[in-house]
């Protein structure tokens, strides 16, 4: 007979693989472990894609501030209407260009004792708006999507016409 316990009269066993009966019964919790994560991952994935907006709109804001400081300073748009229709349009893609504010002022220089803006008299604009949101309700938002940047210059050359302090 030798080795084989096998006979041809019995027929043969079938061994179930253990994983399809595991599957089948492993369902549920599949299911429920994907109810749980899921969830927790849409919340990173927006939270990163709506801070990344946010700092993207600052870096922008950041910008504009900071080109609209340098031609304050050589003595571009010495009117505020001019001055902030320009910035205005800067931020126009970063946010919400229509409730911007849009501020210029201008501090006395070293030795500097005209009330008239002078070159060596610093520059100062700040620009803020409200960045765009996805307007999910969970994800938490930087300084309520507020940003607000500002930069100095030296004046470095002034306009014969007067310039306004907006």
């Amino acid at each position: 007979m030798g080795c084989s316990a096998w006979r041809a009269d019995e027929a043969p066993v079938r061994v179930r693989p253990r994983l399809s009966r595991r599957s089948r019964s492993d369902t549920g919790a599949v299911a429920l472990e994907f109810a749980l994560v899921v969830p927790i991952f849409l919340l990173l994935v927006f939270g990163t894609i709506q801070f990344g907006i946010y700092f993207w709109a600052a870096q922008g804001g950041s910008t504009a501030a900071r080109e609209a400081a340098r031609r304050a300073a050589v003595g571009d748009f010495p009117t505020c209407a001019a001055f902030r229709s320009d910035i205005k349009s800067r931020i126009d893609s970063l946010g919400d260009e229509a409730t911007a504010v849009i501020s210029r002022s201008y501090q006395k220089g070293p030795g500097n004792v005209d009330s008239a803006v002078e070159v060596g008299d610093v520059v100062t604009v700040s620009v803020t708006f409200r960045t765009p949101t996805m307007n999910f309700p969970i994800v938490p938002f930087l300084e309520d999507g507020i940003v607000t940047e500002s930069a100095d210059a030296r004046v470095e050359n002034v306009p014969t016409t007067t310039v306004e302090t907006c």
